[in-house]
């Protein structure tokens, strides 16, 4: 029966608010507890990275400061070069609304997991699905576990809800060889950078590559046909296009493709220029041997390696050094067992907040990105029954051939290499340390870090597993409309086969207790949530074969029920049970604790300002926190606790892991976080070499090189010993942090001083690793010894030195040690105002760190006209000026050139992209009639 158009509206209307409903049912459910209670994310970068940087860049803007610049970790880091950092993202507007942090916080959160659903949503309907398959798209999508669990890394949970539209904009650009979409991508693709994720836009521009390539492949085979035998092809919407040569190269899908990147280069400039020269300054450029073929001419033009061709063998092809990028690039890749789990909710069992993850007993098991791959099992077998990677619409081979890319890629460390390794070890018994290939070549991450261009920056194989999720999202949605037009008997065989297979698996598992028990007992212990419950793991184990045969039961019950309904009745049931389906799949992945936690200080914060407090005004000083290693409460290996989660925050909070020190005010010699100087990580490491070692083994840095830091004070387990520094007694016994002990540090330097002696040494011709390394022992620990950088400061330059009067002897030094004095009289993110009295010319210290984008002026009196002056590497981290002899006002400022540059090219680019649009939506609604 024929249909009018006011009944379609209504049916429309009708559908779009029945899925509105049901994802504002699951968006409640998952983080209703959050959002309405004092209660904020409790788990991994949530907690303890993402809460604390906003909150101190929200601080910096409500300041009136760009957060350019933080002082307050490793002697200072151009936070707003760091992508994490999200600074100049508009999302981030939210944070201004007038409500307390913790609440802008969440929104902002939780806002990103609806526009991924909102998002997906959009997409399937632009790749021709019905509403209500969208709307299956959309929940399966945003509250599968790849995209949900993203709650606990924001800026990639950014990434994820911004994709889809990515899609969209690529489908529209490439279908109608429009121009206009063309910049709509690049809009897109730039929001993804400036929101934090850089990785994500590099994907979503090689899926839109990957799309062009299926629809000129499409075009190819229909012209073929229409030349053989008449008939027309199937591409709509693009034969007129190909074939009209008035519309010149504006049309053609490959210049579209590359206007899209350059234009998103340019609308995120004020992001990638500065983000770019503080990679290159990173641990991620540093390499002993080349990662990917772009880095081997590099590698060829380096003294310090002269056999190039085995040493570019064993960067390409060999396992990775344990403990530089090259091995952090695989952390967290996805083992194959674990693909089980989009099929089985948690049979690998639950992280927390008991420890029941029994996969961690597995010896090849790596660290867990995502606790639950499932994304609902109505979505996989609808996917899986539409999949097609050679014929059929273009969209469903695009959305068949990323999922299976992503899948393999997302594999990461476990590649072809690591296959062989298991087989040789296993079934041939070789040696463990008998390696011929590293475990991820021949593996698809690893044809990406070696062949794609900056690839090797990037890091963490398990977030493809987004791209993975979008496209069986994608697929689950033609499938769903299939089984209204197609038929649905073989689905229904599947699902019966799967719930009987679930059946007999669950009850296999009674046979399995006691060896399963012993198992587990000898697995090694998670030091946070403390040993795997075994009888916990058989029963998630259990739960999960039951889950998933009483749902196919519900399926196959929904789907006998199609033939004798319409759609109108059906499809909302399968909806529903799809979101009841991962609304008990994945409501435990959302640990929350009270915000107290995060707005309560440290103990040992709040011990240290009292401290200073009773001394009255003292020079800026640093922390030293120790080495994280094996530093955590060693009952919590022996022990599980439900408020293990809660009391893991509250002991990070108290110990100033990073960046919890941000809050507190205090500034820490040494804070983890996504990148670092590599300089300063030498610098570090030389020191932590030369340095005293715990008594668990781990090293920790030499006092002298603490001391140079300005580190006033070092926290550190209480295994131990630093015989030159003073402990302090904890005055609040009853919240001292277990396994931790505060000492005050007398042989400390200040932030600035002035040196007379001063050793020369020509810059480093190659900054590779083994340069750096022989370079930092020849400055910090000349002949073993450490050198006193209190006299001594060792300055690099090409250029020659002339100081008149120059010291020559150590009874001079001491001398003008004691007549010169300065002291830090302003002291910003952005600016340091130093002022100096000196006899005689000799060399300013500070110690911040040496990086791109500071200069010195120094003026003879206060309102004095100022003489620029250069900064020179000192010490190989800090900076260095030389002063004339007499009272001198010396300011340091940060005026980055890279994000001045890159924020004119892009507020250019973005008034460019809204006078596009405005004429693009003036000349359309002048076309339309009156």
């Amino acid at each position: 029966m024929n249909r009018s158009p006011k009944q379609d509206r209504r049916r429309a209307a009708f559908t779009v608010f029945a899925i509105a409903i049901v994802v504002a049912g699951l968006f409640l459910w998952f983080f209703g507890k959050a959002l309405f209670t004092q209660r904020s994310f409790v788990f991994r970068d949530a907690a303890h990275y993402y809460y604390p940087l906003f909150e101190w860049s929200s601080h910096q803007w409500s300041q009136g400061r760009v957060p350019l610049w933080n002082p307050q970790e490793n002697c200072g880091v151009p936070v707003a070069a760091e992508a994490t950092s999200s600074v100049f993202y508009p999302g981030k507007l939210l944070f201004v609304l007038p409500l307390d942090f913790a609440t802008k916080y969440k929104l902002y959160i939780v806002g990103h997991v609806l526009l991924a659903a909102a998002a997906a949503f959009c997409l399937a309907r632009h790749w021709q699905t019905s509403r209500w398959a969208a709307g299956l798209c959309a929940i399966s999508y945003a509250f599968g576990g790849n995209v949900l669990f993203q709650y606990c890394n924001v800026v990639f949970l950014v990434g994820a809800a911004w994709l889809p539209l990515a899609l969209v904009a690529a489908h529209r650009m490439l279908v109608t060889r429009c121009l206009l979409w063309s910049l709509a991508l690049a809009a897109v693709l730039a929001l993804m950078v400036l929101g934090g994720d850089p990785q994500a836009a590099y994907h979503a521009g090689l899926l839109a590559a990957v799309y062009a390539l299926l629809l000129w492949r499409t075009e190819r085979r229909g012209s073929r046909k229409d030349n053989g035998d008449g008939e027309k092809p199937e591409v709509t919407a693009t034969q007129d296009d190909s074939l009209s040569a008035w519309r010149g190269w504006s049309k053609n899908r490959f210049v579209l493709l590359i206007a899209a990147a350059a234009c998103a280069a340019i609308l995120a400039a004020i992001q990638i220029l500065p983000s770019i020269e503080w990679s290159r300054h990173s641990g991620r450029a540093a390499f002993r041997a080349p990662r990917s073929m772009y880095e081997i001419p590099t590698h060829l033009t380096r003294d310090s390696d002269t056999k190039h061709r085995e040493t570019i063998a064993k960067g390409l092809f060999g396992v990775p050094a344990r403990g530089t990028h090259h091995e952090h690039i695989y952390h967290f890749s996805v083992a194959p067992w674990h693909l089980a789990e989009l099929v089985w909710p948690n049979i690998s069992g639950r992280l927390f907040p008991v420890n029941r993850r029994w996969t961690n007993a597995i010896p090849a098991e790596g660290r867990v990105w995502s606790p639950s791959l499932y994304m609902g099992l109505l979505p996989l077998l609808l996917a899986i029954s539409c999949w097609r990677l050679r014929g059929g619409a273009v969209q469903v081979r695009l959305a068949s051939w990323m999922t299976l890319l992503a899948i393999l890629a997302g594999l990461g460390w476990y590649g072809a290499g690591w296959a062989i390794q298991e087989f040789r070890y296993s079934l041939l018994g070789a040696e463990a340390d008998d390696v011929l290939i590293g475990q991820p070549v021949g593996g698809l991450y690893w044809l990406l870090v070696t062949t794609f261009p900056g690839y090797a920056y990037f890091r963490y194989p398990a977030k493809l597993l987004v791209i993975a999720s979008l496209g069986l999202s994608v697929l689950a949605a033609h499938g769903f409309d299939r089984l209204f037009t197609t038929g649905h008997k073989g689905l229904r065989r599947v699902v019966v086969g799967l719930s009987c297979v679930s059946l007999v698996a669950m009850l296999a598992t009674y046979a399995i207790a006691s060896p399963w028990s012993r198992w587990l007992d000898a697995a090694p212990k998670d030091g946070l949530f403390g040993p795997i419950d075994a009888s916990g793991s058989l029963a998630d184990l259990r739960i999960a074969f039951l889950h998933t045969a009483v749902l196919g039961v519900l399926i196959w019950g929904l789907l006998s029920r199609i033939l004798n309904s319409n759609k109108i009745k059906i499809a909302p049931l399968l909806i529903a049970l799809t979101a009841v389906d991962l609304a008990i799949a994945n409501g435990w992945m959302l640990p929350t604790a009270p915000i107290r936690h995060w707005q309560d200080s440290s103990c040992v914060a709040r011990q240290i300002t009292e401290r200073e407090a009773e001394r009255g005004k003292t020079e800026p000083f640093r922390v030293y926190r120790g080495t994280t290693q094996n530093w955590l409460p060693s009952s919590w290996a022996e022990t599980s606790s439900t408020e293990r989660q809660r009391e893991g925050l509250r002991w990070e909070i108290d110990t100033l892991y990073p960046k919890y020190h941000l809050r507190a005010g205090l500034s820490l010699v040494e804070s983890t976080g996504t990148m670092s100087s590599h300089e300063y990580q030498m610098f570090l490491g030389a020191a932590r070499r030369h340095g005293p070692k715990r008594s668990d083994g781990v090293a920790e840095l030499h006092p002298a090189v603490i001391g140079a830091l300005g580190a006033k004070y070092v926290l550190a387990p209480d295994g131990l010993h630093l015989s030159q520094m003073q402990r302090i007694d904890q005055r609040d016994d009853q919240h001292k942090p277990p396994k931790a002990e505060l000492w005050l540090n007398h042989d400390t330097l200040p932030r600035a001083w002035i040196v007379h002696d001063i050793v020369t040494l020509p810059q480093l011709r190659h900054e590779d690793p083994a340069s750096i390394e022989r370079r930092t022992n020849e400055v910090l620990f000349p002949d073993g010894q450490p050198r006193d950088l209190r006299e001594t400061a060792v300055v690099e330059t090409d250029s020659p030195i002339v100081m008149p009067g120059e010291i020559s002897n150590a009874a001079s030094v001491h001398l003008d040690l004691a007549e010169a004095s300065c002291e830090i009289v302003v002291d910003e993110p952005h600016c340091v105002e130093v002022v100096a009295d000196v006899k005689r010319p000799g060399l300013l210290v500070l110690s911040d760190l040496y990086y791109p984008g500071w200069i010195a002026e120094v003026t003879g009196q206060p309102d004095g006209p100022p003489t620029r002056a250069p900064i020179l590497r000192t010490n190989r981290v800090m900076r260095g000026v030389y002063l004339e002899p007499g009272r001198q006002y010396i300011v340091f400022a940060y005026r980055p050139k890279t994000v001045y540059a890159g924020a004119i090219v892009s507020v250019i680019g973005w008034i460019a992209l809204a006078g596009a649009a405005v004429y693009w939506i003036a000349k359309r609604s002048s076309s339309l009639p009156p």
